[in-house]
């Protein structure tokens, strides 16, 4: 299916109030009508919308001298059955010459993505699709990564820790955390890899300053690449323009809590040759949970600080270079668990000792060059990634520091990727059209964990020996993987007659992954923690995971599709104190079918999907006792099934309204995992087979609806209303303690104010109904067996206050 989330997606980056009536030169050549377009966009800052079904068949004269875009667009299309519009947004927008000039405000404005890592229409994609545009974000407030996926159907974001994110896609989730030698679902930024080796502090950093995000549901290995089993999230950020604009917002909340964004575009030599683009965002909270101890903070406080610097260069009208440089920073107080007491109380609450300040930290370089040819188009993209996390805390939750000690996570990654994608060419022999995309990618990941405990010093002096001072004894456990990636992909799409996409591709991949790691114990601690010698592992895991899609266009209007996909990642090895476990790699088969359709002349938008999943050799994380101690493995479950669907509705009944909906179903459960490691730490293995698979509730759906008097109440400014509801089912949390489970919750945010050409002022409620929503379960689930209290990650409570946005 094909869902569009937030209203209008435009082609490129320009922000469409940017606009100029003025002349720009502009040299383009005779092509297909969709590459001038494009590079049309480019060359004058200006956003175009234009629906595939409409340009990709139809050719572009040359055209050389000075235009305004809209003379431009209108000289492109010149001779055809198209005409150009101007959009409430001030976005030019490529319509038939049959919508009436009544219709042109309520009409669903087209989308073009990249899910398919090159510009088309969304209708034309053949998979399920969610798409959140930079227009939504801002309306919407949405401010990270959990956000974001509240919107979307069979997407969930749970965790236990700020460091320990679990990103669940139709059922399918990274259950091991950091052991994990791969991510299940990709979260990329502009089609960089965040979490390449499956560690996950990367994921929910802050959003700001976003053309759109893309949601590809099911495996995505020659679209993203590895580590999309159960799909891929794209963030696709707001490139440098040749005009100048600033832009400044600030909010204020009620915990209470402040942030504030600066953004500044400027071009910096004339002609394309070089635009830049400044980021600057910061915040801080005093958060919403307090602490339930004498020595350490009064409540889950956080302070986050960040900025983006990009250049654009076109240095012809072929050549387009991006650079980027990407770097935030979170210190928190603590994570946002309570204990189970105090959330049914309605006082969150946490038990937890926080010695130190907790932080996140995350660096992302990238560059790209795309090279327009003839044939086609050539891109490279070079990637370095880093991304700290380091946590200082007594997360055993008795009296004793048993298991008190700093934790340092630490993610580098450097890629490269090589892809060509052709232009469409005709067959001999009237065999139609075809067109290929072929690439190879290579990455070099590693990671490494240093973890300090002092589990003797305490439970010495408190049972054994009180008054006898702690002899400073520590257990000092590091793990350090490295995971070499190289990949081969391609696929062909072919189009044998006018409405019909038959299309098929693969990806090669091999990972090599390294592992050492080692205890050092000393004085009591040894006692508790015997010293463990240094160990190392290595192994190779390859795959070739194919996939083929056949869609057809029924009307222009109406179309179906059937995909089949398959999805890989490798196994590797656990590290504990108590030495090495080893695990396998685990493979998953995608069926999907689906179908979108526009009614009502485009005010209406319906699409959908059913698809079902056949997971085998699931990576579990698993609780097993080891010296007395509970200890985490990881275990391979033989197999599991996820079924369900996706549907997504938009409707633009009258001018200025938008009415959104998106709902999921999804039914995920081992099928066969009957030789569990004891995760009750009875004595008894367990048999898991029915069991709900972790973080996959079974009903999602979101609601939003948006209006806008179109009546001004003074020159350029208007009053809107707004409303967002989401709602998550119950899931599983963890395959620990049967009370390791989220409840279902509901979440409803309302917002008023005014827009305005320049500006926007608003007023909003978030969680209005001030609903308890469980995202996760602390360390303390683990220690759940043992007696010890219980505690749950939740989000924020209800929470009210004003926000502003001006832009010169």
């Amino acid at each position: 299916s094909i869902t569009v989330i937030g209203g209008s997606l435009t082609l490129l980056i320009a922000p469409a109030w940017s606009q100029s009536a003025e002349r720009v030169v502009i040299d383009l050549p005779a092509q297909s009508l969709a590459n001038s377009l494009v590079s049309l966009a480019s060359q004058t800052g200006v956003d175009i919308v234009a629906p595939g079904s409409l340009v990709s068949d139809r050719t572009a004269p040359a055209l050389s001298g000075a235009f305004t875009p809209e003379e431009a667009a209108q000289t492109l299309i010149s001779g055809s059955n198209l005409d150009v519009r101007t959009g409430s947004t001030g976005s030019l927008i490529i319509t038939r010459l049959e919508a009436s000039e009544d219709d042109a405000d309520v009409l669903l404005d087209e989308v073009l993505i990249t899910t398919r890592r090159t510009a088309e229409d969304i209708r034309d994609v053949p998979g399920s699709v969610a798409v959140v545009t930079g227009e939504e974000f801002e309306r919407s407030n949405t401010g990270n990564t959990a956000e974001t996926v509240l919107r979307v159907p069979n997407v969930s974001l749970n965790g236990n820790s700020p460091g320990e994110i679990n990103l669940s896609i139709r059922g399918i989730s990274n259950t091991i955390g950091s052991l994990a030698t791969g991510p299940t679902n990709g979260v990329f930024q502009n089609g960089v890899l965040l979490n390449p080796t499956g560690t996950t502090s990367a994921l929910n950093g802050s959003t700001v300053d976003l053309e759109r995000v893309e949601v590809a549901f099911g495996p995505q290995g020659t679209a993203f690449g590895r580590g999309t089993i159960g799909g891929a999230i794209n963030f696709v950020t707001k490139k440098p323009t040749n005009e100048f604009e600033a832009s400044f917002e600030g909010e204020v909340g009620s915990f209470p809590d402040g942030r504030g964004t600066a953004i500044i575009n400027t071009p910096v030599f004339e002609n394309n040759l070089l635009n830049a683009r400044l980021v600057a965002f910061g915040g801080a909270s005093d958060g919403f949970i307090n602490f339930d101890s004498i020595f350490g903070p009064d409540s889950n406080t956080n302070n986050e600080a960040g900025f983006r610097f990009s250049l654009r260069s076109q240095p012809t009208d072929r050549l387009t270079l991006d650079t980027s440089v990407s770097y935030d920073f979170t210190r928190l107080d603590a994570d946002r668990s309570a204990t189970l007491e105090s959330i049914a109380a309605g006082d969150p609450t946490t038990l937890a000792t926080f010695i130190d300040e907790d932080s996140i930290e995350r660096l992302l370089f990238s560059f790209e060059g795309v090279y327009d040819a003839d044939i086609g188009s050539i891109k490279s993209t070079t990637s370095f990634l880093r991304s700290e996390f380091k946590v200082n805390e007594d997360s055993d939750f008795t009296p004793l520091d048993f298991l008190s000690g700093p934790t340092d996570v630490d993610e580098r990654s450097i890629a490269q990727e090589f892809r060509f994608e052709s232009e469409s060419f005709s067959l001999p022999e009237s065999l139609g059209a075809a067109s290929f995309n072929l690439g190879t990618s290579i990455s070099f990941n590693e990671n490494s964990i240093v973890s300090v405990t002092d589990p003797g010093a305490d439970l010495f002096a408190f049972l054994i020996a009180p008054g006898v001072p702690d002899d400073g004894s520590t257990a000092v456990t590091t793990s350090l993987q490295d995971v070499f990636t190289f990949g081969v992909f391609g696929d062909v799409r072919w189009n044998p007659i006018e409405r019909l996409e038959l299309a098929a591709g693969a990806r090669f991949s091999l990972d090599e992954v390294t592992v050492d790691g080692e205890t050092i114990s000393t004085g009591t601690t040894a006692f508790l923690v015997p010293p463990s010698p240094l160990q190392t592992g290595s192994e190779t895991f390859t795959s070739v995971t194919p996939n083929a899609s056949v869609k057809y266009d029924w009307t222009d209007d109406f179309s179906t599709y059937v995909a089949f996909s398959t999805g890989f990642r490798p196994g590797g090895f656990g590290a504990s104190i108590f030495g090495f476990t080893t695990f396998e790699e685990e493979r998953a088969r995608n069926i999907e079918g689906g179908f979108r359709a526009r009614l009502f002349d485009d005010k209406v938008s319906v699409s959908g999907t059913g698809f079902f999943i056949d997971y085998d050799d699931l990576q579990v994380v698993a609780l097993d006792i080891v010296g007395g101690l509970p200890v985490e493995t990881v275990t391979n479950a033989a197999s599991a099934r996820s079924v369900g669907a996706e549907i997504g509705v938009a409707v633009r009944p009258i001018d200025g309204l938008n009415i959104e909906t998106q709902t999921g179903l999804n039914f995920a459960s081992f099928t066969d995992f009957t030789a569990a490691p004891d995760f009750d730490l009875d004595g008894t293995p367990d048999d898991l087979s029915g069991t709900a698979l972790p973080n996959a509730p079974r009903f999602t759906t979101s609601i939003v609806g948006d209006y806008q008097h179109p009546a001004e109440i003074f020159p350029g400014a208007s009053v809107f209303v707004r409303a967002e509801y989401s709602f998550r089912g119950s899931a599983t949390i963890l395959l620990t303690p049967a009370d390791a489970t989220a409840d279902s919750f509901s979440l409803l945010n309302l917002r008023a104010g005014l827009r305005g050409d320049n500006f926007s002022v608003e007023g909003f409620v978030e969680n209005v109904l001030d609903a308890t929503t469980v995202t996760g379960a602390s360390p303390i689930a683990v220690a759940g067996p043992l007696g010890l209290d219980q505690e749950l990650v939740i989000g924020p409570t209800r929470r009210f206050g004003v926000r502003g946005k001006i832009t010169f």
